[in-house]
C-alpha cells in the first residue's frame, strides 16, 4: 500500500514538473514569433443556449476548434460566432437551434478529438461547425498530418449523422503581431494547410468555406483585436458572411433529413433557399 501511495505521488509530482516544463517552453517559443503577449481568452462571452423559438425541439448546433470558434477577440455575446450563427439558422430555418461551445483556445487538431468524441455518441445529430488550424501553422509540425487528421474527425462525425461545416485556414501570415519572417513563412504554411484541410474534408463528406482574404491585410486596425493576432468583432464578421451560406445549407440538410435515414424531426417551416456565394467559395454536398 505504501509502494502505491509512493508511486501516485511520484506521478503526480511528475505531471506538475512536466505541465510547468511545457509552459515555459510554449512561452519562449511564443515570444519568439510574436511582438506581443496574446489575449488567452479570458472574458469572452459564453454564447451557449436556446436561440429562436421557446417551444418545440430544437437543432443541435456545436463548435468545435480553437480560438476562431471561441470568438476570442470580442467580450460581447451578441459578437460571438456562436451567436450570430445559431441566430441565423433559427431564422432560417424558422425553429429552435440548440448552441453548445465545445471549441477551446490553443486548440491544435490533434486536440480536436476530444471535442469530436463529446458529440459523436449522441443520439439526435445535428449541424457541427469547425474552426481549426491557425495553431497548428505556429507549431513545427507537417500540416499535411493536421489534415488527414481533420479529415478522420469529419469522417467520423458523418457517420454519426452529422452535418459538418469546416472552415479552411485563414492567412496566419496577416496577423500583424507576427514577426516579418514569421509571417511570411506563417502565409505559405497557412495557404498549404487551407488547401490541404478542403480535400481531406471534401473526401469525407463534409462541406468547406474557404477563409482566405485580404481584408484583413488592407484594414489590419479595423479587422484584429488589440493583440494584432484574434480578429475584432468586424474581422469575425467577415469571415461570418462567407461561412452563413453553407451553415444554412448544412442545417437545411439536417433539418430535411437528405443525409441520413435517422434524422431528427423538427417542428420547422420551408426550408429557405440557399444562398449563394463566389464560386468555389462553398465546396461540399447540397
Amino acid at each position: 500500500m505504501r509502494c502505491d501511495l509512493s508511486t501516485w505521488a511520484w506521478a503526480g509530482a511528475w505531471k506538475r514538473v512536466r505541465r510547468r516544463l511545457l509552459k515555459s517552453l510554449v512561452k519562449g517559443y511564443a515570444a519568439v514569433l510574436l511582438r506581443q503577449p496574446l489575449w488567452d481568452g479570458r472574458g469572452v462571452a459564453r454564447p451557449c443556449g436556446r436561440y429562436g423559438p421557446a417551444e418545440g425541439t430544437a437543432l443541435p448546433f456545436v463548435l468545435l476548434g480553437d480560438s476562431s470558434a471561441v470568438t476570442v477577440g470580442v467580450v460581447e455575446r451578441q459578437d460571438t460566432v456562436g451567436a450570430q450563427l445559431a441566430g441565423m439558422l433559427a431564422a432560417r430555418l424558422e425553429c429552435a437551434v440548440e448552441l453548445e461551445v465545445l471549441a477551446r483556445a490553443g486548440a491544435t487538431t490533434a486536440a480536436l478529438g476530444r471535442q469530436v468524441r463529446s458529440v459523436t455518441g449522441r443520439s439526435a445529430p445535428g449541424v457541427a461547425f469547425v474552426l481549426i488550424g491557425g495553431n497548428d501553422v505556429m507549431l513545427p509540425a507537417p500540416v499535411r498530418r493536421s489534415a488527414v487528421r481533420l479529415g478522420r474527425y469529419v469522417r467520423e462525425l458523418r457517420g454519426a449523422g452529422w452535418e459538418v461545416v469546416v472552415g479552411s485556414c485563414a492567412d496566419i501570415g496577416a496577423a500583424p503581431a507576427l514577426r516579418r519572417g514569421v509571417a511570411a513563412v506563417a502565409s505559405v504554411r497557412s495557404r498549404r494547410l487551407a488547401r490541404l484541410q478542403s480535400a481531406a474534408v471534401l473526401a469525407a463528406g463534409g462541406r468547406v468555406v474557404a477563409l482566405e482574404t485580404d481584408a484583413f491585410r488592407r484594414w489590419p486596425v479595423r479587422l484584429y483585436c488589440p493583440d494584432g493576432f484574434h480578429p475584432s468583432p468586424e474581422g469575425y464578421r467577415v469571415y461570418l458572411r462567407m461561412a452563413d451560406p453553407a451553415v444554412a445549407a448544412a442545417g437545411e440538410a439536417r433539418v430535411a433529413g437528405l443525409v441520413r435515414p435517422r434524422t431528427l424531426v423538427l417542428p420547422c417551416g420551408r426550408p429557405a433557399e440557399e444562398a449563394s456565394g463566389p464560386a468555389g467559395a462553398v465546396r461540399g454536398p447540397v
